[in-house]
């Protein structure tokens, strides 16, 4: 049979379309380049490795596939109008994996990363295949890398923890000479399959009025940054590694809030940008498998869908009140996940590089174990999941999976440079360790400042340090309108109030609350629960 008549023709899914649309607006560019690594360590039997890759790539239509198009009569305005996309399928190439000898190298892992950087940046060509490539980096004897880069539209990141981990079983097994077991991988189409009915139905009208009505109100975008840019291929990534302890801690904490982890990784993340940037109403994107059927789940593809997550943080509250309200939010992203973040965009108008709105991303991937090359251990480490909006946060793994639970900054570096990186990556961790040791007390007093910064903060900038006398902010107060009651004390809009209008003023709504039955214990509540937030917006003098 001929390799023409070989090749099948495949539907594509929703998140398929959306890369690919987005790739016409820049062919060239690597934007949408994906790729992770398995670091193996023992040795490696470079044979078998490529027969186990060669056999999963044939059980994969995702990897042996590239797109065609069928336009209809009239010229288009937009790259999806009129345009019906597909997918061919054709057969594995002859050798699926090449192999990289590193070990003469000064230093074999620097190569490496080297290498895989310069590979990560060579764009793919949507109209022609393979749309991936795998190859095994030789570092020793008893250490290698097995680096997989592929293009967003064929496979997305938990597509490629489903490959590798068929890769894995089928090398152990060859290495044995043991019969692996199928894969039980499926076909494309029956994959897509899943998403024909959705469109249209009364559930897809149930999830686009909860996005609308969450939505109603855009919040502010928030960004560490302080300023926004248009999305970028990262190349500016920080990893560390928790210690194991808060590791732990902190799986013992989710335990005892009876909330799972991912909950409890958005809301520390939800504490550091609520202390960092003041606003309370904050949006996170959140990427999620976009799988709801054992079929999609056990199938290489691209199926990923991102929406928000939309969490009010207060100074008054606490983290437990806090990850609670994360968590009930969690469960209703996923409950409506089948809602296509693309369209989510469209309908709230924000198309046309405006996506910064819905948030930086906060990935939280709990599924990442390790596996095992025969008697070899092999740990993976993303390198690109697609385009990078400000900042993306991605935690790795749990304290019971074994490899520990790692946070990965991965940043736009037009708007950030590697110490504003590791400041903030470390501000996060004081914030985790916080959480860990006293969930009960007010998000609003967490201490992010390390103590460098904060002697830096309170004497460096402040030039000569002067003692400061025990006495009350009312007592100061009292004291300036003494010496400056004509002063101009506030200004709010067009209206100024002097110090001794002020203090008027202040008497006046002081006793009118007395005399509705409001002690000071009430009143100071009242107030720290932001009642007068809007005191805030004011400029003293």
């Amino acid at each position: 049979m001929s390799d023409a008549a070989r090749t099948l023709r495949r539907p594509v899914s929703a998140a398929q379309l959306g890369v690919w649309v987005a790739q016409q607006l820049d062919p060239d560019s690597p934007l949408y380049n994906c790729g992770a690594y398995l670091e193996i360590d023992g040795p490696v039997d470079t044979g078998v490795l490529g027969e186990a890759v060669q056999r999963a790539v044939e059980e994969t239509e995702a990897l042996r596939s590239y797109f065609t198009e069928d336009t209809g009569p009239t010229e288009r305005t937009d790259p999806a109008e009129d345009t019906r996309l597909c997918q061919l399928v054709v057969p594995a190439e002859p050798t699926s994996l090449r192999v990289h000898d590193l070990r003469d190298a000064a230093d074999p892992e620097a190569a490496a990363h080297r290498w895989m950087n310069a590979e990560m940046l060579k764009p793919f060509d949507l109209g022609h295949g393979p749309l991936s490539d795998q190859t095994l980096l030789l570092l020793a004897d008893d250490r290698s890398f097995y680096f997989h880069r592929y293009h967003h539209a064929v496979l997305d990141a938990f597509g490629q923890t489903v490959y590798g981990a068929r890769v894995a079983a089928l090398y152990t097994a060859l290495l044995t000479g043991t019969e692996p077991a199928a894969s039980g991988f499926a076909t494309l189409d029956r994959v897509v399959a899943e998403e024909t009915g959705y469109p249209g139905s009364r559930r897809h009208t149930r999830d686009r009025a909860h996005w609308l009505d969450l939505f109603e109100e855009m919040p502010d975008p928030v960004a560490l940054a302080g300023r926004s840019a248009g999305s970028t291929h990262s190349s500016l990534r920080r990893i560390l590694v928790l210690p194991t302890a808060l590791a732990d801690r902190l799986t013992a904490l989710g335990d005892r809030l009876r909330v799972q982890w991912p909950a409890v990784a958005i809301a520390a993340t939800a504490v550091l940008y609520h202390r960092m940037t003041g606003s309370t109403d904050l949006t996170f994107s959140l990427p999620l498998a976009g799988r709801t059927s054992r079929v999609s789940l056990a199938t290489p593809s691209a199926m990923v869908n991102v929406l928000p997550i939309r969490v009010a943080a207060t100074p008054g509250s606490t983290f437990t009140e806090l990850v609670a309200s994360v968590s009930r939010s969690l469960a209703d992203v996923i409950r409506h996940q089948r809602f296509r973040g693309e369209e989510l965009v469209r309908e709230l108008g924000l198309s046309g590089g405006r996506q910064a709105r819905l948030g930086p991303t906060l990935n939280v991937v709990a599924y990442v174990d390790e596996l095992r090359f025969g008697d070899s251990t092999a740990t993976p480490h993303p390198l690109s999941s697609g385009p990078v909006n400000d900042l993306k946060i991605n935690f790795y793994g749990t304290a019971a999976s074994g490899t520990g639970i790692r946070v990965e900054f991965d940043a736009d570096p037009d708007l950030y440079d590697e110490r504003e990186i590791a400041a903030h990556q470390e501000r996060l961790v004081r914030v985790l360790e916080w959480v860990a040791e006293d969930p009960d007390r007010r998000i609003g007093d967490v201490e992010l400042l390390s103590a460098v910064e904060r002697e830096r903060v309170l004497v460096g900038w402040s030039g000569e340090s002067r003692g400061v006398r025990g006495v009350s902010l009312p007592v100061l107060f009292g004291e300036q309108v003494a010496r400056t009651p004509d002063a101009v004390a506030v200004v709010c809009g067009d209206v100024r109030l002097s110090y001794g209008e002020l203090d008027a003023w202040s008497n006046r709504v002081a006793r009118w609350l007395v005399g509705r039955g409001w002690g000071l214990s009430r009143l100071w509540v009242w107030c720290c629960r932001g009642r007068w937030s809007w005191w805030w917006r004011c400029w003293v003098w």
